[in-house]
């Protein structure tokens, strides 16, 4: 009866990751259409529109990218690439919390990878949304990188440290 539980526990975790997994290319697909909004509404402004909405800039996207702004084959290679990249660090992870798990130490890496992975993809969307003319999403990046301690330039990083 013991082996069929482990299998059976198995199972589940793999079912768990692979949710994982899916969860993270709805946040990269996400960001990837926020970017086309974002690059959409450059267009917008680069055409004389003061302020376009979000309407705009969503029926804007098929122009955007017919003129140039959004080219498929760089969408494609970040995307794959992204994506490739995930999958080598969070399956790295998962082979040193093997590693970790079978020499009696406790298992971190995977928790630890999965958060900082969706957290710089939550900042990515958030920051596309506000170069989308979305304010709000901008309070929401601040407030991320505070609470996560994310710094994404060196004078974020210098402020954090004097902060300290």
């Amino acid at each position: 009866a013991r082996p069929g539980r482990a299998l059976q526990r198995r199972g589940v975790a793999v079912h768990e990751h692979a949710q994982i997994f899916a969860a993270f290319v709805a946040l990269v697909f996400a960001d990837l259409f926020s970017k086309w909004l974002s690059l959409s509404r450059q267009r917008l402004v680069d055409r004389g529109e003061q302020s376009p909405n979000l309407w705009q800039e969503l029926c804007g996207i098929r122009a955007a990218r017919h003129d140039g702004y959004i080219r498929s084959d760089a969408m494609r290679t970040r995307f794959v690439h992204k994506i490739l990249s995930y999958v080598v660090v969070v399956a790295s992870a998962v082979v040193l919390d093997f590693m970790l798990t079978h020499s009696h130490a406790p298992a971190f890496a995977t928790n630890v990878v999965i958060g900082y992975l969706a957290i710089t993809e939550f900042i990515s969307i958030l920051e596309n949304m506000q170069k989308s003319g979305i304010e709000e999403a901008g309070t929401l990046v601040e407030l991320i990188r505070k609470r996560s301690g994310i710094v994404t330039d060196k004078k974020q990083e210098t402020e954090r440290r004097n902060d300290k």
